[in-house]
């Protein structure tokens, strides 16, 4: 059976569910797209422990609650992941995991081990979503069965304006998307707005305390710590900013910030790898990830950025374009897995 495009929806709606541990753009953009309902399971609890036995109780109670024939879960969480593969048995359902690139190869701490668990965990799902070609092909080469679905466009959660923001104040303002992961050059990027303290103010999301140790003593005067913010907050920052940042050491990672930026119609400036040339073409700046590479980057965007706004407008409608014409393919895919049970 091959749904048309306009017949697409509700297929999973009742009879799919989407669960995370965690509050993530990619799991709200992508449940949404596919009209999946999203469960957030978020527990307060400093203590793991705790939290993961709250969150899998949850977890079983959704489970017993919708009877879903189709399960979406996101890795990371591996706990979350496993907890799926062990009710598959129980519930009848199948199994897709959506593997964000630790989700893939474990992050850089307890690498080798999260890999293993991570191989483990593709091979025992019935699909694997991944965000580019590049790890479609690394989950076929270890035993899984991928389908390629970028982070379709979020939506902005602000009732702010989307004009020019430079127009009523003196300095360029940028704003830094970064989680303070291993993965960031963010003393790289620190170090490079020293060359621009006196045109560009620059405002770093995340929360830096986790890493405070790691940061200088003296940061420089136009760099502002945000430290976390709500979603609303979070949007503000974007949409008032002339231009935004997302960087990553990860030759395979599609950042989630770029998503963000091209949904606000904001440039960005992106790490300099293929999978992230590939995908956003248009009203993007591509640096290496060194001192160097950023002061190049922000020169060249602060240089020619109305060339850069009118480039990511343009690059908006294409993606929003592209997700309508492959809404219908990959809801398809989902329905055929369904229909094999």
């Amino acid at each position: 059976m091959t749904l048309l495009d306009n017949d697409v929806n509700n297929v999973l709606k009742n009879s799919g569910v989407w669960i995370t541990w965690e509050r993530q753009t990619r799991n709200r953009s992508a449940s949404s797209y596919l009209e999946v309902p999203l469960f957030e399971i978020l527990s307060k609890s400093s203590s793991r422990i705790i939290r993961y036995f709250y969150c899998a109780r949850k977890t079983i109670n959704i489970l017993k609650r919708h009877r879903p024939r189709i399960v979406f879960v996101q890795n990371p969480s591996v706990v979350l992941s496993i907890l799926a593969i062990l009710a598959r048995k129980f519930f009848n359902f199948r199994l897709v995991i959506d593997a964000h690139n630790a989700g893939v190869y474990g992050p850089e701490r307890f690498h080798y081990l999260l890999t293993a668990i991570n191989r483990f965990i593709i091979r025992s799902a019935d699909t694997v979503l991944v965000t580019n070609s590049d790890l479609a092909s690394y989950v076929k080469l270890v035993g899984g069965t991928p389908i390629v679905l970028p982070d379709p466009l979020p939506k902005i959660q602000s009732s702010l304006q989307k004009n020019s923001p430079s127009d009523s104040r003196m300095r360029a303002k940028a704003f830094c998307i970064t989680s303070w992961s291993d993965d960031e050059p963010f003393l790289e990027i620190i170090s490079a707005c020293q060359s621009f303290k006196d045109q560009i103010d620059i405002i770093f999301s995340g929360n830096y305390r986790k890493i405070k140790n790691s940061l200088p003593s003296d940061l420089p005067e136009n760099v502002h710590l945000l430290g976390f913010i709500g979603e609303e907050d979070f949007w503000n920052e974007i949409l008032s900013s002339d231009f935004c940042i997302d960087l990553t050491k990860r030759s395979d990672c599609m950042v989630c910030g770029a998503y963000e930026s091209v949904s606000a119609e904001k440039p960005i400036i992106l790490s300099n790898t293929d999978v992230q040339r590939q995908y956003f073409q248009k009203g993007v700046v591509f640096c290496e990830n060194t001192r160097e590479g950023i002061v190049a980057g922000i020169e060249e965007m602060i240089t020619n950025l109305d060339h850069y706004r009118l480039e990511i407008s343009k690059l908006k409608r294409e993606i929003l374009e592209k997700e309508r014409s492959d809404r219908a393919f990959l809801i398809n895919k989902f329905l055929e897995l369904e229909k094999a049970q």
